[in-house]
């Protein structure tokens, strides 16, 4: 499901070594050796593809949100279409993620919190995924004719990300049945 796309590409599978690596450990700690390792590729071929372990981190970053927003658009809008449900939809696909075997949010809440500067690249395409994620989720919340879809849809992200950081630090599901609470006042408010 959420799975970084399996592809004979040096490039994909550099940046598919580095999503195992960022799974067991922080980013300012990863090696490029132990990513070169896992990928198979020369130090060479690592900066025949990257400038450098940033212009890494940006590729990992815009790939994983690529494959993890197609995924949580379809499953919203199948869950949608098939119960013409509420703001609570979301929690219930978050719940499907966190039971998800492959690490889910570890990689990119470490790269977010011991990024450094603000204003490099990877923060600036974490910014831009964050505002994609609210434009989604305003869309939807047009859809479901609330009253007030663009202050629904910053909640909205907010709780995601409480949840994902929540669930991660306590290891609970019950952080998504939280979640599922709080869009629901959402969808009244």
């Amino acid at each position: 499901m959420l799975e970084m796309r399996q592809s004979a590409g040096v490039r994909d599978a550099i940046i598919t070594a580095f999503l195992d690596v960022l799974c067991r450990e922080d980013v300012r700690d990863t090696e490029i050796s132990k990513v070169l390792a896992i990928a198979g590729v020369s130090e060479s071929v690592f900066y025949e593809q990257f400038q450098s372990k940033e212009d890494l981190v940006s590729a990992f970053l815009r790939d994983r949100h690529a494959i993890w927003m197609r995924w949580f658009e379809n499953e919203i809008e199948a869950r949608y279409e098939a119960t013409g449900g509420g703001l609570e939809i979301i929690a219930d696909v978050l719940q499907e993620g966190f039971e998800d075997p492959k690490c889910f949010g570890l990689a990119f809440i470490n790269i977010v919190t011991e990024g450094g500067d603000f204003d490099n690249e990877p923060f600036a395409i974490v910014r831009e995924q964050k505002e994609h994620l609210r434009r989604f989720i305003e869309q939807l919340a047009v859809k479901m004719g609330l009253q007030h879809p663009d202050l629904a849809a910053s909640a909205a992200v907010l709780v995601i990300e409480r949840t994902i950081v929540r669930t991660l630090m306590t290891e609970s599901l019950k952080e998504a049945q939280t979640a599922r609470l709080l869009f629901q006042c959402l969808q009244h408010a």
